[in-house]
């Protein structure tokens, strides 16, 4: 899968100019450092403005998922528990090689990688799915009270 360059989208979003970009990737071929990382540092650029930018990446390289196409695996579910699952909106679906499939949506892609990583002993790619469609599906596998639910949604 082709992505595309983190900077060519702060470029899209308004958040740096094409020079700009041009001279962190003549810093970073010398420091090795990541792209976001020279951004905040040379332009002072926020960083929930890189975040936004990598999610908006991940997506358009990814692709979004219709869980309704989804395949799952019991033993994946055992991974997280109900609390995990609803705090982190991720939901593991199923292996494919060496990784573990886990959907989640475009505004928790970030709380999940920083959950798994810390969490999940085995690589992780994570699906990106709708927002209503994961709940619905959190809702189907790992059942709680709709006040619980509605709690999820506002964290």
């Amino acid at each position: 899968m082709q992505g595309i360059p983190i900077g060519q989208l702060l470029v899209e979003q308004g958040v740096l100019t094409a020079e700009q970009v041009s001279h962190i990737l003549k810093v970073q071929k010398a420091s090795h450092r990541p792209f976001g990382d020279l951004a905040e540092r040379l332009f002072g650029i926020d960083p929930q403005a890189i975040e936004d930018a990598w999610v908006e990446q991940y997506i358009r390289t990814a692709g979004v998922v219709d869980l309704e196409q989804v395949t799952f695996d019991a033993d994946c579910l055992r991974v997280v528990n109900r609390r995990q699952a609803w705090q982190f909106h991720l939901l593991p679906t199923s292996r494919a090689g060496e990784h573990l499939n886990v959907a989640t949506d475009a505004e928790n892609l970030i709380r999940a990688v920083n959950f798994s990583s810390r969490r999940i002993d085995e690589a992780v790619y994570f699906l990106i799915a709708e927002r209503e469609q994961l709940r619905d599906f959190l809702m189907k596998h790992y059942p709680v009270p709709e006040h619980i639910a509605q709690y999820a949604e506002k964290m």
